[in-house]
């Protein structure tokens, strides 16, 4: 029987699945953002902040002192098809660019205030540091965006697909995910209609 069915509490079944292990207490203090953060600036009144993707813990942590401690969400953006084969407020332009954005959405309730953390990943091996222990609903959308996207949370406590079967295979939202699908006949005709015409 686990320890909080025996009365231990959550924190208890928490330890027991390895989300307190490894996880040293936060040494962060308010304003350690500004100090974390590669870029920053303000889009419609929200605020904004690149930071390394090793040190998204520190920022996560800094962001919940400066008042953020409504999370809203993470996600991710497959930058794959850009042009200019760069995406934008990446820090320095220097090295392998960038595939991956994660993208954390958090909120201070108090002072009406929206902040979103960046943090560019690689495409070969994509991993970053899980937030779940930090704000516990991160702990499924760290799993939607490694079972869609192929990300790595380390530390998370069970890192598996939530939406798709476990034998699947890829993540279907990468950009270079194979497109597929059957056709679809509408009419006895469409031997017709999916021939082209002779004249355009």
């Amino acid at each position: 029987m686990s320890p909080s069915k025996q009365g231990g509490g959550p924190r208890a079944d928490l330890a027991e699945h390895g989300q307190e292990r490894g996880r040293p207490p936060s040494k962060t203090k308010k304003g350690d953002l500004a100090k974390i953060a590669i870029e920053r600036g303000v889009v419609a009144g929200d605020e904004w902040v690149t930071v390394p993707a090793a040190r998204i813990r520190e920022a996560v942590q800094a962001a919940k002192q400066d008042g953020f401690s409504f999370y809203s969400f993470l996600t991710c953006v497959d930058h794959l098809a850009r042009a200019d084969g760069r995406p934008p407020h990446t820090g320095q332009a220097a090295g392998e660019p960038p595939r991956f954005e994660m993208v954390y959405e958090l909120r201070d309730l108090e002072r009406s205030r929206l902040l979103r953390i960046r943090a560019f990943l690689p495409p070969g091996d994509p991993v970053i540091d899980s937030v779940h222990d930090l704000y516990g609903p991160a702990n499924w959308d760290e799993r939607e965006v490694f079972d869609l996207f192929g990300v790595s949370f380390s530390g998370h406590p069970n890192l598996t697909r939530i939406l798709l079967p476990d034998d699947w295979e890829g993540h279907p939202l990468r950009r270079d995910y194979p497109v597929g699908g059957d056709p679809v006949e509408f009419s006895e005709e469409h031997e017709e209609w999916q021939t082209a015409p002779k004249r355009a």
